[in-house]
């Protein structure tokens, strides 16, 4: 567990955790108001945490939410919640499109990913790892970082969300390397993967993918 709690507020971080996969930022927000009352240090940093997802994602508040974070940031990352706060921080300058805070943070993890006990988080991060270097244009170094992501996914039988995204971000990469075979045919063999799985959102997520960079070329062919 990130923090010490009894029966019931292990539940609560268990609903916590489920709203937040679900996006439910202010849910979540409210739920983690509750166990704050023991005020207890590591309750404190969750709290600002999930406050701080809440400001960025549903109170569109961006600025808001990084000086929070900036604010209460580790100096060590000595548990989850440490790795989540500066993992948070990195997807929010990500999005934000700073690149500079990106890599400054990405390298931050990358130092202390050896400290991450979590399979799963760890694919997480590497799915960010992956995003923002495809967003700063990276497109070379992003698609070193999905081989590697696939393999520790593989590994571990890990095929969620993290998983998706990690392989759509792959074709995206091949697509703009010009490499459009390879992007053709893994293209085709993760349709494949996500009618076994019955995944439908994540087949249609692909599919705007592939529309946005197709009217990107084609902005690029008129130009």
């Amino acid at each position: 567990m990130l923090i010490k709690a009894n029966d019931e507020a292990i539940l609560n971080i268990q609903e916590i955790f489920r709203h937040i996969h679900h996006l439910q930022y202010e849910e979540a927000f409210f739920l983690s108001s509750v166990i704050i009352e023991r005020k207890d240090n590591g309750d404190q940093l969750f709290h600002e945490w999930i406050k701080a997802l809440t400001e960025f994602y549903s109170c569109n508040k961006k600025n808001t939410a990084i000086q929070l974070l900036e604010k209460i940031k580790p100096n060590k990352l000595e548990n989850e919640i440490h790795f989540k706060i500066i993992n948070s921080l990195m997807c929010f300058y990500i999005e934000t499109g700073y690149e500079k805070e990106f890599f400054k943070y990405k390298e931050v993890l990358s130092s202390n990913l050896h400290n991450l006990k979590s399979e799963e988080f760890l694919i997480k991060i590497m799915c960010n790892f992956c995003n923002g270097l495809y967003e700063f244009k990276y497109y070379k170094k992003s698609l070193e970082y999905c081989g590697k992501s696939i393999e520790i996914s593989q590994k571990h039988r890990l095929f969620d969300f993290d998983f998706s995204k990690i392989i759509m971000i792959k074709i995206l990469n091949l697509l703009y390397l010009g490499e459009i075979t390879k992007a053709k045919n893994q293209k085709n063999d993760f349709e494949t993967f996500l009618k076994i799985t019955n995944n439908i959102s994540d087949m249609e997520l692909l599919e705007k993918c592939i529309k946005k960079y197709n009217k990107q070329m084609l902005h690029k062919k008129n130009i």
